[in-house]
This record gives structure tokens, C-alpha cells and sequence, in this order.
């Protein structure tokens, strides 16, 4: 991580010490439940699509007044290629560039200071898996296995200004026997409705710029209970890749509009 970047984390960590006395809320009002699913669709020019369905579950618990605990559990299968990704016992892929399936799965925990009028601060640990299902046997160039297991830490902030967030996050990703990988996304999201959410963000993964749009709608006539995402981000760099996302979440618990669910219970 950059000194920019703790420097920027400590401080914002220090204006929402100095005004917790003002706090009136909880960081987590109670215990809140989020059950969610997406679809997610990635094209690179001159490429063939990689697409992905997952499923997701998160447990947000309030830990005294200004603490929070987020653990949450994933499981997605993707289709792509995989002669760029892995290769058979033999060490080579006869023929053209076949689809193989990937099972990933895996779990994050995340401990953060949040008061509900100014912002919050949070530290995440979380693990995966990945395994193919291909015919035949295939093996990751890296750990020379049929499986790959990752390792990821990050540290992010935000800042609520009216109807407007400001986020920075810093993840730090370690692939089995591999290289660490350092990514920094800064987001910027407006509520122009309680109920409608509107985020901005660009991230540096793999040293490309990749900047996307997500909006957010939680339909008051559904109770307050399910959100409806879609997604669109690109890359800078050539060969450029597309992704597009579709997702749904449904709550569990006290029905409350988006803006109060995402600085007040999630």
C-alpha cells in the first residue's frame, strides 16, 4: 500500500474520532441478512465471452456502538477459455481453444468503525478456491494442481456527504505460489432517490485502468426487501474488455430504504 493511501486512511480515521460524540446512531442498527445472486458477462475484443453465475450470503452484526462484523460466503461457476489459463497432464491443449467450467468458492470476514452521519473505516480478510471442470485433467501453470487458492486483504474508507459517498479501498490478493497482486478503486456514489443509487469507480488491477457505472434500486412497492443491480465497467487498455452485470439481493430483517441500508446496516 502507498503512503498516499494510509495517509488518506488516517486521516479520515481521525475526523470521525473527533466527531463521534455526535454520533446518534448505531455503526450496525441490528443484525442484517443479504441474500444475493448476479450474472456477470466479460468480452475482450477478438475474444470470446466468459460468463459467470454466482450466489452470495452476508451476515452483518453490531459489535457495541461503533463497530460492525460483516461475514459473508460465495460460490460462483464461470465458463471461459483455457488455453491462456491452464493446461492438460501432458502440458499442452490439442486442438482449438475448448470451454471448461471453474467452481469458485470461498469466505470474507470484515471488522470496521463506522458512524452513521460521517463515514466509515473497515479491515477485510476473506480466502477462495478455484477448480476447474474440464474433460480430461487440467492443471494451473502456477501451483502445478487442479485446484488454486487465494488469499486477499483490504483496507477502506468512506465518506458521507449528503446525498453522495466517497470511497477508497485498498486489496492485496495472494494467488498459491504466485505473485501478490495490488489493486486501489476509488468509487463516488449519489442517492438521487433514498430508494436509487448511482456509483461511479475506477480500479487498477493488473496495472489496467478499468472504470465502470452500477445502479441500484430497492422498488419501495416490494417493501424495501430487494434490489435490483446493473453494471457495465471497460477497460483502458487494448485489448479492451467489457463486462456486464445483473444482480438481485434480498434483505432479511427491517425493511428500510437503500441509502439508510448501506450506512446503517450493511
Amino acid at each position: 500500500m502507498t503512503p498516499r493511501i494510509y495517509a488518506g486512511a488516517a486521516v479520515a480515521a481521525s475526523a470521525l474520532l473527533c466527531h463521534s460524540a455526535l454520533a446518534e446512531n448505531r455503526a450496525v442498527e441490528t443484525v442484517h441478512f443479504e441474500l444475493g445472486m448476479s450474472s456477470i458477462d466479460s468480452d475482450t475484443k477478438d475474444s470470446t465471452s466468459n460468463g459467470t453465475l454466482g450466489a452470495n450470503l452476508i451476515a452483518t452484526l453490531p459489535l457495541g456502538r461503533y463497530f460492525g462484523l460483516s461475514l459473508g460466503g460465495r460460490y460462483s461457476e464461470s465458463s471461459v477459455r483455457t488455453r491462456d489459463v491452464l493446461e492438460d497432464d501432458s502440458g499442452s491443449l490439442p486442438g482449438g481453444r475448448p470451454s471448461c467450467n471453474f467452481d469458485s468458492y470461498g469466505g470474507d470476514a470484515s471488522l470496521f468503525f463506522r458512524l452513521p452521519t460521517w463515514g466509515r473505516i473497515g479491515a477485510s480478510y476473506g480466502t477462495g478456491k478455484l477448480s476447474p471442470d474440464c474433460n480430461g485433467g487440467s492443471l494451473f501453470p502456477v501451483t502445478g494442481e487442479n485446484t488454486l487458492s487465494t488469499e486477499h486483504y483490504r483496507i477502506d474508507a468512506e465518506y458521507y456527504l449528503g446525498d453522495f459517498t466517497f470511497g477508497v479501498a485498498h486489496t492485496t490478493t495472494t494467488l498459491d505460489d504466485g505473485p501478490e497482486l495490488e489493486s486501489t478503486m476509488l468509487t463516488t456514489s449519489w442517492y438521487p432517490l433514498d430508494s436509487l443509487k448511482i456509483a461511479l469507480s475506477g480500479h487498477d488491477l493488473y496495472d489496467e485502468n478499468t472504470y465502470g457505472i452500477l445502479v441500484e434500486h430497492q422498488p419501495e412497492m416490494l417493501g424495501d426487501v430487494l434490489s435490483v443491480r446493473l453494471g457495465y465497467s471497460m477497460t483502458e487498455e487494448s485489448p479492451k474488455t467489457r463486462t456486464f452485470q445483473i444482480g438481485l439481493s434480498y434483505y432479511f430483517g427491517r425493511e428500510v430504504s437503500l441509502k439508510s441500508r448501506d450506512r446503517q446496516y450493511r
